[in-house]
């Protein structure tokens, strides 16, 4: 971008905050779930979910907006089953047409992958680690690119995307195959590339989730976990990805509910920490764009400080967009009081509220009609997400095998991929017994009796490193022929030492299950490679990162 479109983007948000009363600004700070609700007020106690789940509808956003100028949406899907892209734009044409002056920025997570809360009409594409195991940094920005385009499209404005974490914790529960690789540097390749086609279709960018939450060994949806890493690791490791995302332009920064002791040793989560948002983010890495909280309704903002205090110190630690607090009313209340008082500035608050109308500027949100966005061919982007989805499957130990047309036993977590899997398998001639054990089975006796009247198993595993009866079965089959599916972790290698095969997903969307079934099939042929190390389960290394075709 060069000089002069910046210059008026600064130029328009200045004129603008120049009319905006105190209340306006601090409307702008607050983004509002459009849809279902947030899917963390569930973990609310019952008594507090009123707030977090009011404004889930058209009409009570729509309230928020001209009530409070509420400055930006997030958008869920309105029902468990998912919405059509259709219905999402028709539903963001009436919310754009329903809010007079300046607009709100209408965000989603559409990461790819395990993250997408669209998934009919747009396009299935590999997530951040499959794509890393392509080998191929430029796929990153193609997918980008494909997001971007259908997002833009159906009338959204910013992605909380790209993961910038570095999942160097193989038990993380929270980040997994939403980062890209255990390697900083690589990490940092693939997150530019994806800032780049993301920006490049006309979207808002976001890094998630500063300072980094790839080292912890908890959920910050649940609890405020701790990166207990040295001042010089952490600098080393968790920041390269987002000095490489500020690098190539993004737009916004996601701060995480995570305390980090080496930065700031208070305890605070880095979403209310000055030394962080303000000394890191800012004056060490010189990022200039909008920080953007992650949600406030998770445990890791809100347990410590409360509804109201984490919004007011979030603002002070230098946070720009506040997302989604419990209890919008209490966190307005809270940042209102303090703006009264003196303890926010107005000129904090300009300074938060300029940021955004930067952004917003870029993004046509301030004036006139949004420039129209193309259609995005979707047929040609399901190709292209097809042929990366089958380049990222990685295969471990025999390459060659193939689904033998015999007796097969389907058995683990299945969670439906046996709806693509046993039509295709009986297709080429298998018969096939299914039992779904699920995700934690307290006895593994029905996979095990499948198995021992089948010429060989196929289990199948979701995160088996965490659930001890997925564990189980694998350890019952290492006396029986068998094959792994790791669907989503790639880590659930380490776990079966037996198997005559391991097959890695990376992820179980739509692309990655219809890829599995080529490679499986001898169709296609796998080309990934690990982009983490596979624990062996005794403190030593099962497969190294690279290892593959």
């Amino acid at each position: 971008m060069g000089a002069a479109p910046v210059v008026a983007y600064h130029r328009q948000a200045g004129e603008i905050l120049g009319r905006m009363s105190v209340a306006e600004k601090i409307g702008q700070l607050f983004v509002v779930p459009l849809g279902r609700h947030s899917p963390n007020a569930l973990r609310l106690p019952p008594d507090q979910r009123a707030g977090a789940v009011a404004n889930d509808g058209l009409g009570q956003v729509v309230e928020a907006i001209r009530t409070y100028r509420v400055g930006g949406v997030c958008y869920f899907p309105t029902r468990p089953e998912g919405d059509e892209a259709g219905e999402v734009a028709a539903l963001l044409r009436e919310l754009a047409g329903a809010v007079d002056g300046v607009r709100p920025v209408v965000a989603v997570d559409q990461e790819g992958g395990t993250v997408a809360r669209l998934r009919k009409g747009v396009t299935s594409v590999p997530g951040a680690m499959a794509l890393a195991a392509t080998g191929d940094v430029a796929s990153a920005e193609t997918v980008g690119g494909i997001i971007g385009a259908e997002l833009r499209a159906i009338g959204f404005h910013q992605d909380y995307a790209p993961d910038a974490d570095v999942n160097s914790n193989p038990a993380n529960p929270a980040i997994g195959v939403r980062s890209y690789s255990s390697d900083p540097a690589e990490a940092a390749r693939y997150v530019a590339a994806a800032v780049r086609g993301l920006r490049g279709a006309g979207l808002a960018a976001t890094a998630k989730h500063f300072p980094g939450h790839g080292d912890t060994s908890g959920d910050s949806h649940l609890m405020l976990p701790s990166v207990t890493r040295t001042a010089d690791e952490w600098a080393a490791i968790d920041l390269v990805p987002f000095e490489a995302a500020i690098a190539a332009g993004v737009d916004a920064v996601m701060s995480a509910h995570v305390a980090v002791p080496a930065a700031d040793p208070s305890g605070d989560p880095a979403t209310a920490s000055a030394p962080i948002l303000t000394g890191v983010l800012r004056d060490r890495l010189g990022f200039t764009g909008v920080a953007v909280t992650d949600a406030l309704d998770m445990a890791g903002a809100r347990e410590r400080l409360g509804d109201g205090e984490i919004a007011v110190r979030a603002l002070l630690a230098g946070a720009d967009q506040l997302l989604m607090p419990a209890d919008l009313t209490v966190a307005l209340t809270a940042v209102t009081r303090a703006v009264e008082s003196g303890r926010v500035s107005v000129a904090r608050l300009d300074e938060a509220v300029g940021r955004i109308l930067v952004m917003k500027a870029r993004l046509g949100l301030l004036g006139g009609p949004e420039p129209a966005a193309p259609e995005p061919d979707l047929a040609a982007n399901a190709a292209v997400a097809r042929d990366l989805a089958r380049r990222a499957i990685t295969v471990l130990s025999d390459r060659s095998w193939t689904v033998p047309a015999g007796r097969v036993a389907l058995v683990g977590n299945l969670g439906g991929i046996e709806d693509v899997l046993v039509p295709a398998l009986r297709g080429a001639g298998a018969e096939v017994s299914v039992v779904d054990s699920g995700s934690d089975p307290s006895t593994v006796d029905a996979p095990v009796a499948a198995a021992a009247g089948a010429d060989v198993t196929i289990a199948v595993t979701r995160g088996a490193t965490r659930w001890p009866g997925q564990r189980a079965l694998l350890a019952a089959l290492a006396g029986r022929p068998h094959v792994l599916v790791a669907l989503r972790d790639p880590y659930d290698a380490g776990l079966a030492p037996a198997a005559a095969a391991r097959f890695l997903t990376y992820g179980d969307n739509a692309v990655m299950r219809e890829a599995l079934v080529d490679v499986l099939l001898g169709k296609a042929t796998a080309g990934g490679r690990l982009p983490v190390d596979v624990p062996d389960g005794d403190g030593g290394v099962a497969y190294a990162r690279g290892t593959g075709k």
